[in-house]
């Protein structure tokens, strides 16, 4: 335990004054009520057993002192407590595909709802962060608990060209706490390159790394960028696990996209795949309970860490209790609250 203010416990030394006043002034009362009462009143001013009752209440109130004097330290304790250290990125696919019509209004609207809710539904405290992806992936939000900065994002989304989910993947394990430093294999350096990432940087161990899952969200097409499937690999090194939900209808549909009238593919073997390899999972079609279970997968992930827990709050709750309870048995006892 440890004192935030430890300079004020040398008030600890004023309870032996405290108990001698206590105890003159309640030595003072007797004094008062033998030299005024009539011998054969005093078992009516001085009720039997009142001196030794006596010293309960006053007991009573030098703990409730030493409690406040005590929590007028700051005591604080290490200990190890239970905290939610989950954290989810969320990568939304934001090439020309999603605007397909066969899932309504749109896939890339169908998309945000699915975003929507989570975060509507995920724990407050689970860090969420958000990147979309096309040729390339954009970290907009890093992991946090504001909710609104997420959603902002997420309303902003323009669409763009091609679909990359190697460098979803990638971004995604590099923007979630203890990997920024992470180096992907050789075969994906072609990637651009995140802030904070060092070629050569010493390896962290994975077993000592905060959970994290990306939750993808997309039409299941990539044709841009490097093998996705070393991408997986690589997010698997760093127990990132891929939590895959496939926007679109079987065998694909005719849309009208940009003022173009174009058949627009739906394929959910890869975005599978890769959830496999992950340890994640894979939703299509995202049905609304089976959407609900992904959610408190992802949404907590409790660990038990070191946490500094403030005691002065309950050490004054406790003084404040002694201090009634006291006040309780002088009433009872002596017909007067101390």
């Amino acid at each position: 335990m440890t004192f935030t203010y430890p300079a004020l416990l040398w008030l600890l030394l004023l309870l032996p004054l405290a108990a001698w006043g206590l105890w003159r002034a309640a030595r003072r009362r007797e004094r008062r009520a033998t030299a005024y009462a009539d011998t054969h009143l005093l078992g009516s001013v001085l009720r039997g057993g009142a001196r030794g009752r006596s010293r309960w209440p006053l007991a009573l109130q030098l703990g409730a002192l030493s409690l406040l004097l005590l929590a007028a330290a700051q005591p604080v304790a290490t200990l190890r407590l239970p905290t939610n250290q989950a954290s989810v990125m969320i990568a939304l696919d934001a090439s020309r595909s999603m605007l397909a019509d066969d899932v309504k209004p749109t896939r890339l609207e169908a998309a945000r709802e699915v975003a929507r809710e989570f975060l509507r539904l995920a724990p407050a405290t689970t860090r969420i962060g958000f990147l979309t992806f096309s040729d390339r992936a954009s970290v907009l939000v890093p992991p946090t608990t504001d909710r609104q900065e997420v959603l902002d994002a997420l309303n902003r989304v323009k669409p763009a060209q091609a679909t990359s989910f190697a460098g979803a993947m990638v971004s995604g394990v590099r923007a979630l706490p203890g990997r920024e430093k992470a180096v992907p294999p050789r075969e994906l350096l072609e990637l651009p390159p995140q802030a904070g990432a060092t070629p050569g940087a010493a390896p962290v161990d994975p077993d000592t790394l905060p959970p994290g899952a990306i939750l993808l969200l997309s039409d299941g097409i990539s044709n841009r960028g490097a093998n996705p499937l070393i991408a997986a690999r690589f997010a698997s090194d760093q127990r990132v696990k891929l939590y895959a939900v496939a926007i679109g209808q079987e065998g694909g549909a005719v849309s009208q996209v940009q003022g173009q009238l174009v058949f627009v593919p739906f394929d959910t073997r890869e975005l599978s795949r890769l959830a496999d390899l992950t340890g994640g999972q894979f939703l299509s079609p995202p049905e609304p309970e089976r959407l609900r279970e992904l959610y408190r997968d992802l949404g907590t992930a409790v660990r038990w860490s070191p946490g500094d827990l403030g005691l002065a709050a309950p050490l004054a709750g406790l003084a404040a209790a002694l201090l009634l309870l006291g006040g309780g048995l002088a009433l009872a006892w002596q017909r007067r609250v101390p």
